[in-house]
């Protein structure tokens, strides 16, 4: 057995010493979920996990808008990544569904889990999880995509990357924010539908912050983020990239105003990294996207001191 202190501490989010990763205290879980089998374009979604995990270990834990270290106040916990089934879309849903069920249902639970895809097919499995869990009264979806997701079926499957926010949609509302790639088959479901609120990429603006305030205002949130929301020139390691998306500080903005006005937020995941060989720039971009997230959803504040 080689000594304990010869040995670097288990591959977590951050790096973090033990006492600020042990699940028993830290506020802040990470569930890695390395799933890969619908996806449609470019591939390799299922390394993502592993990417954020090793760029996170590079990003600086200051954060100068909240003027400390959020993880000596949050503590990250990193659990071991799902165990993947690939029989059918249908049963990693399924056992995603139960994870998340089980994270919220035995204590200790954290007050934010994020899920880290994979792709996003696996957010219907964690919507139909938290749906078990909390008064569904009270639950929204807000997802940053530049697709619509909103297909009954793709490929044979209801349960494709493709239907994530179809399938959500039957369990809460959902305000999308970024989408500039809709099927005609999605618009004529979109133009029924009375529970889904979608602001394209060129709609949104002070009006759009403005509406997503309302939305979630004393609601308990869902937040999914497709990567491939933000523009390619700064996130190209996505599998199905679109032209014309948000850039950082706007994204930064979405999730401020999420955590100023919602009652809670227990669940976001960032979802479709598909990591590009020689290219580490997306991988700690989502890195630093999870702790500065974290932080403004958990740590109080009127961002007086929050800059991009």
């Amino acid at each position: 057995m080689i000594p304990h202190e010869l040995c670097q501490p288990n591959l977590n989010f951050l790096g973090l010493p033990e006492e600020l990763a042990n699940p028993a205290t830290a506020k802040v879980w990470i569930l890695p979920i390395p799933y890969e089998a619908t996806t449609t374009y470019g591939a390799g979604t299922r390394n993502g996990p592993l990417a954020i995990l090793m760029a996170s270990r590079q990003v600086e834990l200051h954060d100068h808008r909240h003027g400390c270290e959020p993880a000596e106040s949050l503590g990250f916990a990193t659990l071991p990544p799902m165990e993947i089934t690939v029989s059918t879309p249908e049963a990693m849903i399924n056992r995603v569904a139960a994870a998340v069920e089980t994270v919220f249902s035995r204590p200790p639970s954290p007050e934010l889990l994020v899920v880290l895809g994979g792709e996003h097919s696996i957010s219907a499995g964690v919507a139909r999880g938290l749906a078990r869990v909390v008064e569904t009264d009270g639950l929204v979806c807000v997802q940053v995509d530049a697709h619509a997701d909103l297909r009954d079926e793709f490929e044979g499957s209801p349960f494709n990357h493709a239907c994530a926010a179809r399938r959500i949609s039957e369990l809460c509302p959902v305000f999308q924010i970024g989408i500039r790639n809709i099927s005609k088959e999605e618009a004529e479901f979109h133009s029924t539908a009375n529970n889904i609120q979608t602001f394209f990429r060129e709609q949104w603006g002070p009006s759009g912050v403005n509406a997503l305030r309302d939305f979630v205002r004393g609601k308990t949130v869902y937040l999914t983020i497709d990567l491939d929301g933000l523009d390619p020139s700064i996130m190209p390691a996505v599998g199905t990239p679109e032209p014309g998306g948000l850039f950082w500080d706007e994204l930064l903005e979405i999730i401020r105003t999420i955590g100023e006005a919602a009652a809670r937020v227990p669940v976001m995941d960032v979802v479709e990294l598909a990591p590009i060989p020689g290219m580490i720039a997306p991988d700690f971009l989502a890195a630093k996207l999870i702790y500065w997230a974290a932080a403004d959803l958990l740590l109080p504040g009127d961002g007086t001191n929050r800059g991009g």
